[in-house]
């Protein structure tokens, strides 16, 4: 055993006194202040991570406005597999054919044009073995005359005379109160272009100038299509009843302006859509409010209601069976995937979501056309649906790198999962709310051009005339949208 001089106890004794007197305060003094500086530090990292995840959900938002704004150029991306959506044409190469017109029915030939040659044009010979080469040049006739022939004005003499017996006098027919009168013909032009066309006052005021020479102020166009909304009015009630009655309905709305004009208040600045699945027959609401108020109305009083829509708010337990659209999340999660604004880590997690998503979309369309064939049996229907359900249950897990934009639609079909898959117990239903959509878009492209009703008045009469010749058109694709005016004019319900 060493034994320490006292000399050497005393040193390390003065030694240690002088930690403890200032390298102690001095290394807790630090100690305290890298405390601090660490807390700040992680309050600082919790606010970055949150500041992130705002700016990423502020660039997506930017993103889908400037789409909503500009359009968008989509880069196709190879490993996440491509589902058609509703409303969405696929892309296919034109064949060379596509690019020759048909030969017309010899019906239809107006003139001939035979062009004969008997000898060379170079030498003079006697021509052998002549050919016939036939074709065909579609044209109009000098447009100036097709225009004036197009054009009718009748004078009218309307003659009266006074009755000695009863002292009144009397008209062959009642006079007019306006001298000049604006004909049927052109209360039908002016529907089909304001409603078929879309054209706003002022391009039909034009078209009207332009090709017939008739000026119309918008004031007359107004009562036009006021005047033509009463006279289909019958057709319109019966669509009413029909599409109350429908076996399943598609639903769908969108924005569209109506300002109040002096006392009239309107009613809301939306446009409704409902559009029945076994037919073509359509309602369509201008003016209305987007509250689940307007749903119910446009629903109707029928005591057990199908309905196809997105998952907007105001349809949940609007129905009693209710088969939700899957284009919608699909085409979210595919916009998502495609988005620049991503990380590298959440835009894979987002491809990935897309893609299992895509899976089984189409399984599900493909389940569905056995469905509707009636090829499965009620056991296989019910592996389908389980093993249908078990592929979308993947969807609903959350990972640590998910976008705030991906846990919301992750949330949503969790707790929307049942209604994805209505059509097993209703097979005519379909996995899209195509109907409703195509229905939206020709609204979306008439508000680019005329920015809305000015009163509730307009609104209503639209809601008549787009009703009304959107569903006989669609219903006979084939057939003069004159011809089949005139029948809806006639029409007197209950045919």
């Amino acid at each position: 055993m060493i034994k320490i001089p006292e000399e050497a106890i005393r040193k390390r004794l003065q030694k240690l006194n002088n930690y403890e007197k200032v390298l102690y305060p001095q290394m807790k003094e630090r100690s305290d202040r890298l405390r601090v500086e660490n807390q700040a530090l992680k309050a600082d990292n919790e606010r970055l991570r949150r500041e992130n995840e705002q700016i990423e959900k502020l660039r997506l938002e930017l993103e889908e406005l400037r789409a909503m704004k500009f359009g968008k150029k989509r880069e196709k991306i190879q490993h996440v597999k491509a589902v058609p959506i509703a409303g969405e044409k696929e892309k296919t190469k034109r064949s060379a054919e596509s690019y020759r017109r048909t030969e017309p029915n010899r019906e239809v030939i107006t003139d001939y044009l035979h062009l004969e040659l008997e000898e060379c044009p170079e030498c003079g010979e006697k021509l052998m073995d002549k050919k016939e080469h036939i074709h065909y040049r579609e044209d109009l006739y000098e447009v100036e005359n097709l225009l004036k022939s197009a054009k009718k004005i009748v004078q009218t003499i309307v003659e009266s005379g006074k009755c000695p017996a009863c002292k009144q006098r009397q008209f062959a027919m009642e006079i007019p109160k306006q001298t000049v009168l604006i004909g049927q013909n052109i209360r039908i032009m002016i529907v089909y272009m304001i409603i078929v066309q879309g054209q706003s006052y002022s391009e039909a005021r034009k078209s009207m100038k332009h090709q017939y020479g008739i000026a119309l102020s918008e004031g007359e166009i107004v009562n036009i299509l006021e005047g033509e909304s009463v006279l289909i009015t019958p057709y319109y009630n019966e669509l009413v009843e029909r599409l109350e009655h429908a076996s399943g309905s598609h639903y769908d709305e969108t924005s569209w302006k109506t300002k109040d004009q002096g006392t009239e208040v309107s009613e809301g600045n939306y446009c409704w859509v409902k559009a029945a699945v076994e037919n073509q027959d359509k309602l369509i609401w201008f003016g209305c409010s987007r509250g689940k108020g307007v749903a119910e109305k446009l629903r109707g009083e029928k005591k057990e209601s199908i309905g196809v829509s997105d998952d907007y708010g105001a349809y949940k337990n609007l129905f009693d069976h209710h088969q939700l659209c899957w284009a919608h999340p699909h085409r979210k999660l595919r916009d998502l995937s495609e988005s620049s604004s991503l990380s590298g880590k959440a835009k894979k997690v987002c491809q990935k979501a897309c893609k299992d998503f895509a899976d089984v979309y189409e399984k599900s369309r493909k389940v569905s056309v056995k469905l509707k064939e009636k090829s499965l049996t009620d056991e296989a229907k019910a592996k389908e649906r389980e093993k249908l359900e078990q592929l979308f249950e993947v969807l609903f897990e959350p990972t640590a790198h998910d976008p705030k934009k991906l846990q919301t639609i992750r949330q949503s079909l969790k707790e929307r999962k049942e209604r994805y898959f209505t059509f097993f117990d209703f097979p005519y239903l379909p996995l899209d709310n195509n109907k409703a959509e195509r229905a939206v878009r020709r609204i979306v492209i008439k508000r680019k051009k005329s920015f809305g009703c000015k009163s509730q008045k307009g609104a209503n009469v639209l809601s008549i005339l787009y009703s009304v010749v959107f569903s006989f058109l669609d219903s006979n694709p084939d057939q003069s949208f004159f011809t089949l005016y005139r029948q809806v004019m006639d029409y007197e319900g209950g045919q």
